[in-house]
């Protein structure tokens, strides 16, 4: 039996107080112990991800990615100028360029209208310039509006990807999902994995993903990456505190966009908990106030967290199920409340017993 990729994501603002020469020090560490995959997510006020992309390519021979790229914050002509330019340090490895609406703190930010013909139009439009092709943005009526391109205007790249790049949804709703399938390369299943495993929606998803397929390309091996929260320490309670917050946001965000309250109770988390954390957060709970009120149930439905011993028969049956569900490779994110002792313990005691 093939044992699946591991991937590592750098949530770039879990560790904002971490220089960015460190996390290539930390990765080129995670390289040499067997990782296939680095990706950076992408985040208004963070480190840019194409610039620390550009400086992972400079030092690494592995994959790298976006997990993922936000289909607001750059249009399709930069974001192409950024891809093939960064390809050119890649060496022939594959760039993973992963498309999606970004984080529910997103529209807190920037209008987020429409964002599946948004994520269908981009990755249109995208996959056509890295071809080589001339685009013009009067045929994408949404990107045309939204980054007030010229109608009248064509564009074209003056040179070529060189290396392979990969387009991957990182949209986990039915809609997304089916505009993945259609127009992208691959599958980019986000934070909440383990937590939709507990729900039992995950093999309607994928078929969503699956049936959207172009006669064309079925059959072919489409790669799939399952994202899988973690958080690892010696102290289990420093592992557990760490990701309060996440977690709990992450729940609130499932409980507030299509889970429904039988499937958050599915995932082991009782509903009066979520209604409380709820409420709290529309009174504009502070943020120690709020992680009072998450729980461990909240903890243990998104998070793989504690000591390594703790944590590896669950990532053991996570790892099987994903494999049954046709996923290619773990992507491992967040890591732990110290991120060199977190990705030690992972490299060193959980993906070789995986």
């Amino acid at each position: 039996m093939s044992r699946l990729e591991a991937g590592i994501q750098f949530h770039l603002p879990t560790y904002a107080h971490v220089p960015l020469p460190h996390l290539v020090e930390l990765a080129g560490e995670a390289e040499a112990k067997g990782v296939a995959q680095l990706w950076v997510t992408d985040n208004l006020r963070s480190r840019h991800a194409y610039v620390a992309l550009t400086a992972l390519a400079s030092r690494l021979k592995i994959k790298l990615g976006t997990a993922v790229t936000v289909q607001y914050f750059r249009n399709p002509v930069e974001l192409a100028d950024l891809v093939a330019t960064l390809s050119e340090l890649m060496d022939g490895r594959e760039l993973s360029i992963g498309l999606g609406r970004g984080n529910p703190r997103t529209p807190n930010l920037i209008r987020t209208p429409r964002p599946v013909s948004m994520l269908r139009e981009t990755a249109q439009s995208l996959r056509r310039l890295l071809a080589g092709e001339s685009v013009c943005f009067a045929d994408y009526p949404n990107l045309l509006a939204y980054f007030n391109f010229n109608p009248a205007a064509a564009f074209r790249l003056n040179f070529h990807p060189a290396t392979p790049v990969r387009l991957y949804c990182g949209s986990n709703g039915p809609l997304g999902m089916a505009v993945g399938g259609a127009d992208m390369d691959g599958l980019i299943f986000g934070g909440h994995y383990v937590a939709a495993l507990g729900t039992g929606q995950v093999p309607a998803l994928l078929d969503a993903f699956d049936r959207a397929i172009p006669p064309e390309r079925a059959g072919t091996a489409v790669p799939k990456v399952a994202e899988i929260k973690i958080s690892l320490s010696r102290d289990p309670g420093a592992a557990r505190e760490f990701v309060k917050e996440s977690a709990g946001r992450r729940v609130l965000n499932m409980y507030r966009q299509g889970y429904t309250p039988e499937d958050i109770q599915r995932m082991g988390v009782p509903l009066p908990e979520v209604e409380r954390l709820d409420q709290a957060d529309k009174n504009g709970a502070a943020e120690a106030e709020f992680n009072a009120l998450v729980t461990d149930s909240m903890i243990d439905a998104i998070f793989i967290a504690g000591r390594p011993g703790d944590c590896l028969e669950r990532l053991l049956e996570v790892q099987e199920t994903a494999r049954q569900q046709g996923f290619g490779q773990l992507m491992f994110s967040e890591l732990g409340p110290d991120v060199d002792e977190a990705l030690s313990l992972l490299c060193d005691e959980i993906i070789p017993a995986l």
